[in-house]
């Protein structure tokens, strides 16, 4: 029964390695839109500063700094244009997103999630 027991054991362990070497530990994505909200996560090593999160092409969200590791998590309603309109997701859909700033290493930082102001 010991020698049993002790195979079984072994059996568990074997399946468990397997099936941990199956999984992924994936990084999730710098720009995610869950519901009514929006959440961007600085992966880099650096701070940003000046940071501009631009949706569909006119709509604009501004914040002086975003931490290296930080995520900033922001309603979409709260998404204004130039001409003061919000956006209003009940009326309206996310196509794009772009996140603008300037990293702490001085380099231009822009990441683009769906399509629109990708010409800058």
């Amino acid at each position: 029964m010991e020698r049993r027991t002790q195979r079984i054991g072994r059996v568990a362990v074997v399946i468990a390695v397997a099936a941990l070497a199956g999984c992924s530990v994936e990084t999730p994505e710098p720009i995610q839109i869950s519901g009514n909200r929006l959440m961007v996560v600085n992966q880099t090593p650096h701070r940003w500063s000046n940071v501009e999160v631009w949706m569909n092409n006119h709509y604009r969200v501004t914040l002086p700094r975003l931490e290296a590791g930080q995520r900033f998590d922001v309603p979409l309603d709260a998404f204004v244009a130039g001409n003061g309109h919000r956006f209003q997701p009940k009326n309206q859909r996310v196509d794009g997103i772009q996140v603008l700033a300037k990293s702490a290493d001085g380099t231009a930082v822009k990441i683009n999630w769906g399509k629109g102001r990708q010409w800058y």
